[in-house]
């Protein structure tokens, strides 16, 4: 994979200062903002070229969030409050996203036979055929956009420092 040079390479650096101040002018080295506002871009890069292969299928990324969590689900049934927790979603933002492939008869509603309170939802066969088409989609362009682009070291580094911020 080419490195990231020229105008795009000051660009990008650049940015730390724009968002972040002078501090980050003063204190962080080239690569330091070049590593936090890389991570940036390439996390919008890479999530709009998702959405733009799940768009194909009428699919957002959040819609396949919610379809793929229901594929290993048992019955492939969970409450709506769970997808929300488990998306780090709103409960709103989460009945948006059922309302709007219920209508489509991805997935049903029904109330919970253990909680009058609580509803759950389930992923059809129509809902599963598609899950299993917008994964393989996704699969593909994650393979060709990310991981191909990596070698196995590369993929190494990645995934240790990501683990360790992510672990706090």
């Amino acid at each position: 994979m080419a490195a990231t040079a020229g105008p795009e390479r000051a660009a990008l650096t650049a940015r730390a200062g724009y968002m972040l101040g002078e501090r980050a002018e003063r204190k962080w080295s080239e690569e330091q903002a070049l590593a936090w506002e890389g991570l940036l871009e390439l996390h919008g890069r890479l999530r709009r070229g998702a959405e733009a292969r799940l768009e194909q299928a009428g699919l957002s990324v959040s819609a396949l969030g919610v379809m793929g969590r229901l594929v290993g689900a048992p019955e492939r049934t969970l409450r709506q409050v769970e997808l929300a927790a488990a998306m780090g979603l709103s409960i709103s933002r989460v009945s948006r996203i059922v309302d709007a492939l219920q209508e489509r008869e991805l997935l049903e509603r029904r109330p919970c036979p253990a909680d009058a309170r609580a509803t759950n939802v389930t992923l059809t066969e129509a809902g599963l055929r598609l899950t299993r088409e917008a994964q393989g989609a996704l699969f593909a362009f994650v393979q060709e956009s990310f991981a191909a682009r990596l070698d196995a070291e590369e993929t190494a580094t990645l995934a240790a420092v990501f683990s360790r911020l992510l672990g706090g």
